[in-house]
């Protein structure tokens, strides 16, 4: 058929511009859209582990994936996640409405994060298994961080057991036996000693240890599990404050308070 040629319809003609010009359009955000993102992400983050190279991350905007993974949605979750989460990961920039130094770092997050976050367990141990980066932090912090502050031991245990670091810091110099401050997160604290977190890690901006953190929030059974892992009982923080000041500097419930003698 060397030599032949069609002639097509003036009907077809129009699809197919409409086609090539949709194409150039999506060419054309997808570009924008990279050079936007990695405009604003630190180097190290757009960096694959043991590589030199720089790869930009993948700018999510398929509303069926958010939806995925904001419900743990595991199912519709194993349908539309394929993109290779090892060496790039998804972000939901703010640039719709512009960006904000002082905001951007919690704007930035990963499929991980919202899993470990919103205690989605299926979920993350499926991005797990496709090997997402488990120490990740585009935003300064890892999703142990994430699954620690919201107080999800089953998502939290699950990232230890596929390498987190338990005593990774965030930008803020923050590891995440830190971030446990609330009641509910006992049980984080608890899988974090368990893999190795160090129970007399200093902050880098208080210089509290996590006794420093439970003492003045209260939190009786914290106090007790860190003693019962070795806490140093009087470390002094910036402000000169040992654990003990730092309870006694705050309103306590007696019931939240150790037996006399103890």
């Amino acid at each position: 058929m060397a030599g032949r040629s069609f002639v097509f319809t003036s009907s077809a003609l129009r699809s197919l511009q409409r086609d090539q010009d949709l194409l150039d359009r999506d060419r054309h955000r997808r570009q924008l859209a990279e050079h936007r993102v990695s405009s604003y992400v630190p180097q190290w983050a757009r960096e694959p582990p043991g590589t030199g190279s720089v790869r930009p991350p993948v700018l999510c905007e398929d509303v069926v994936v958010h939806n995925a993974l904001y419900t743990g949605d595991l199912q519709a979750l194993q349908a539309v996640l394929l993109v290779q989460t090892s060496n790039m990961y998804l972000c939901w920039p703010p640039l719709s409405a512009g960006l904000w130094s002082l905001t951007y770092e919690q704007e930035l997050t990963t499929p991980l994060h919202v899993a470990a976050g919103r205690g989605f367990a299926d979920c993350l141990k499926h991005l797990l298994q496709r090997g997402a980066d488990v120490d990740r932090a585009p935003g300064g912090s890892t999703a142990l961080h994430e699954s620690c502050d919201s107080c999800q031991p089953e998502c939290t245990k699950l990232l230890l057991m596929y390498g987190a670091d338990a005593n990774a810091m965030t930008d803020d110099g923050l590891m995440p036996l830190h971030v446990c401050t609330e009641p509910q997160s006992l049980e984080c604290a608890r899988y974090l000693l368990q893999f190795g977190a160090v129970v007399g890690a200093r902050s880098a901006e208080e210089d509290d240890t996590p006794l420093h953190v439970a003492a003045r929030g209260g939190l009786a059974d914290h106090v007790d599990l860190y003693l019962r892992y070795g806490a140093p009982v009087d470390p002094v923080n910036r402000e000169g404050l040992t654990p003990l000041n730092a309870a006694c500097a705050q309103p306590q419930e007696a019931r939240d308070l150790p037996p006399q003698g103890a």
